[in-house]
Order: structure tokens, then sequence, then C-alpha cells
């Protein structure tokens, strides 16, 4: 039965004095996801974005985890963070500064509040202890997530995002690396932002503190 069809249907029903037809319900285009699936569906997506991503069992394992990935990139040891407690540690060779995001920082680290599978984007929240300009501004940004916050689809975060009760000035969602393709339909990576996007997924039972 084609729009029409049901259109004329339902006028004929309501000029004969009869009840109209149940409306259709529209079935979810996407199956829900969660757990280790939720998890390796937001890897995927986040790779076919030119997003690199390293797995750690433990948040003690991400000074070493960063090092390895700034000798790899060429990129001096230093990184700059906000002031979340999960970054005060021992970073080792690794030289740590705090604040707002700077043009001509290098290396930026900032901490996702949740994951999305269906596209492999993060949500990060705005305030002192991760700083939106730390997403923006530097060379290479480095973001860390709890993989039990990695959620399905987006009505799972808004879900979580109420259930933690997050209320910040800003929510970004990011997906890979900055990127254009208005000159001359080439795509560049780093148009507007970094031009690179490395994630680290702690797949700790817990979550983060």
């Amino acid at each position: 039965m084609t729009a029409r069809d049901r259109i004329l249907t339902r006028i004929r029903r309501a000029a004969e004095g009869q009840s109209p037809p149940e409306p259709q319900r529209l079935k979810p285009s996407i199956a829900r996801t969660e757990g280790a699936a939720a998890v390796d569906q937001f890897i995927a997506k986040a790779q076919a974005q030119d997003t690199t991503v390293t797995r750690l069992s433990s948040i003690d394992d991400l000074p070493a985890a960063l090092a390895d990935e700034l000798r790899k990139r060429n990129l001096p040891a230093a990184i700059r963070t906000g002031s979340d407690p999960i970054f005060d540690r021992d970073w080792g060779t690794i030289e740590r500064s705090t604040g707002p995001g700077r043009i001509e920082e290098p290396a930026t680290l900032t901490r996702a509040e949740l994951g999305l599978a269906e596209t492999g984007a993060l949500a990060l929240s705005s305030g002192p202890d991760n700083p939106v300009t730390l997403n923006f501004l530097g060379e290479t940004h480095f973001a860390v997530i709890d993989a039990s916050t990695i959620v399905g689809g987006f009505e799972d975060l808004w879900a979580r995002w109420r259930e933690l009760g997050l209320n910040p000035r800003t929510l970004n969602l990011i997906s890979g690396p900055s990127r254009s393709a208005d000159i001359g339909q080439t795509l560049q990576l780093g148009a507007h932002g970094p031009v690179a996007l490395h994630i680290f997924i702690v797949g700790a039972s817990e979550p983060l503190p």
C-alpha cells in the first residue's frame, strides 16, 4: 500500500465513522550493542575514521603506553592535560604540564566521559578537569576512556549522560582527527585541529575514579 492509498483509506474510514487503523510502529534501525560487543564496534568505527587505538588493562599502564606512542610519532616526551585526578600520577620520562590547550602544543591528553559504539565518537565534557581547548589545540590529541563507559547508540549515550548528572557548559562529540576536503576535494587531516587522534581504552572492570 502506497502513502497515497493509506491517506485515502483513513479519509474513507473517517467519513464512514470507522476507527482509523493502528499506526505502524517504527522499528529501531540499529540493534542495541552492549559490553564487549560495544567496545569492539567502537574500535572498528574509530579506526575507520583514521583513529588509532590502544587497549590497556589498567590506568596504571597509561604513562608507559603514552611514552611509547610519543616515541613512535617522533613527538617530544611532553604532554598537556587538565586537572583530572586520573592524571595525577608518576609520568616517568614524560614532562606533564596542566591548563588550557595551547596552539603550539605537540600533544594533549584528555579523558572522555563516554564512547559511542554506533559512530566511534568520544563524548567529552568541558571544565577545568579537561579543558575543551585540549581537544582542538595541539598537533596530536590523546584521549583515555574506560571500556565500561562505551555505550551502543545515541539513546544510550544521553541516558547514561543523565545518569551521571553531567551538566557542563560544552559537550563535544569527536570522531577521528580534524579533516577537510574543501580544497580540490582532497581529504586533508589536521585542517582545523589535531592531525591525529589516539584513544587509550582502559579495560578495567570498575569505572575509573
